[in-house]
């Protein structure tokens, strides 16, 4: 069976060549590697300064870098020129890597590039339903967070919520990762008093539906679910990074709406 293609897609700046093999490491097998650069960068013109000069020669060196790390790791890399100044320039040579593979995964690092060039990947990136990664500094390489689901949808079953506060609550002050059996975590689950239905009756959660709450939220990436290596049939579950973004959206909408403003003046 042939291996399922993977785009990987970067802004183009002078420090690519640094951040490109922490988004390998953390994205896995990529197949393909396009660096999206703007034409001025290997444009050369007499009104250039030495600053200038220095900029677009630092941009073509860790361009030429990131070409020799991705042959060296059996990576296809590949150089595309593009006005960043239009929105169409970004989105054309992208949507036409979708038509070539249309079942590849897709993948963005805008961690350098134009502010103009690594928002319009970043736009894109949305619409292909790639992950986009940055590293800014000497900070780690990180995902963007981007929802797969409104936050607003949350309280659609108050198990939801309940599944998250549980596993980002044990993370402990330093925010470490915790997870828990699926056993203690339904435990702990049950034992919450949650809120009536409109309708006055109260939830009841059986087994079946703690798994599809399980399954749902693991879906909407809020979740983790990762196999015990001593037992292959335990499952260990943990909030993911989106689960933390989704249970801070939530709270500060569940604020906005308890907020009691002043009376009015007039």
């Amino acid at each position: 069976m042939d291996r399922q293609e993977h785009i990987h897609i970067i802004s183009a700046g002078d420090t690519i060549q640094k951040s490109y093999p922490a988004v390998l490491k953390e994205i896995g097998e990529v197949t393909r590697t396009f660096i999206f650069a703007e034409k001025e960068v290997y444009t050369d013109s007499p009104r250039d300064d030495a600053q200038r000069r220095a900029w677009k020669t630092g941009i073509r060196d860790a361009i030429s870098e990131v070409n020799t790390i991705s042959k060296s790791r059996g990576i296809a890399c590949a150089l595309v020129f593009v006005d960043a100044v239009t929105f169409d320039s970004i989105r054309d040579p992208v949507l036409h890597l979708l038509s070539e593979y249309p079942d590849a995964r897709f993948s963005f690092d805008i961690s350098a590039g134009a502010k103009r060039l690594s928002l319009g990947l970043f736009a894109l990136s949305l619409w292909v339903e790639g992950d986009t990664y940055y590293a800014f500094g000497n900070s780690p390489t990180r995902r963007v967070p981007v929802p797969a689901l409104p936050a607003k949808s949350l309280p659609s079953n108050p198990y939801y919520l309940v599944i998250l506060a549980i596993l980002f609550r044990g993370r402990g002050d330093k925010g470490g990762k915790i997870q828990l059996p699926r056993e203690t975590l339904f435990n702990e689950v049950t034992a919450w008093q949650v809120p009536a239905r409109d309708d006055g009756t109260q939830h009841e959660l059986t087994p079946g539906a703690f798994s599809q709450l399980l399954s749902t939220l693991a879906g909407w990436n809020l979740i983790a679910v990762e196999t015990d290596p001593a037992d292959p049939l335990e499952k260990h579950y943990s909030i993911t990074p989106d689960g933390e973004m989704a249970l801070f959206v939530f709270s500060a909408r569940k604020k906005k709406r308890e907020f009691n403003p002043p009376p009015s003046l007039t």
